[in-house]
């Protein structure tokens, strides 16, 4: 049967709960990701930070599209003004507290349910509590595709 450790991804990015959402913007930018772990100073896994949450930070009103060729959010200067609240706000502020994670020795079958029942695209992999690792769909996928299946 195929474990965590035989598909993980050994990347530690990570921020803690007082590095600031543009840092995280930037990062996730950069990286190319969509998300990541934050971390206490014993790098064990205390949340997690999304695009969603920073997008849900500048706009946490529902966007009501009456036309769709026309969308109203707030004037441009509201918008500057909550641009430059949030860049400044810290991850602690935004996070998402309740966070899965799994082990090394999960069965990969566990995590493909946890990612599927939970719409999850990355999961923070722990030992002893302490991020070692991620898995992601994309790698979970090459996984079952190569093997032909998780057992």
């Amino acid at each position: 049967m195929k474990k965590v450790k035989d598909f993980i991804t050994r990347d530690l990015t990570s921020v803690t709960e007082d590095t600031p959402l543009k840092e995280v913007a930037e990062l996730l930018s950069i990286r190319e990701l969509i998300g990541i772990p934050v971390v206490n100073n014993k790098n064990e896994v205390t949340g997690w930070i999304s695009e969603t949450d920073i997008i849900t930070s500048i706009f946490p009103e529902k966007v009501k599209i009456e036309n769709p060729d026309v969308i109203h959010l707030m004037n441009i200067s509201q918008v500057v003004k909550k641009l430059t609240q949030v860049g400044q706000a810290m991850v602690r502020d935004y996070m998402s507290k309740d966070v899965y994670f799994v082990d090394e020795d999960t069965p990969a079958s566990y995590v493909v349910e946890l990612m599927l029942h939970k719409d999850f695209k990355r999961v923070p992999v722990v030992r002893n509590k302490r991020l070692v690792g991620i898995v992601d769909r994309s790698s979970l996928s090459r996984i079952l595709l190569e093997e032909g299946s998780m057992d």
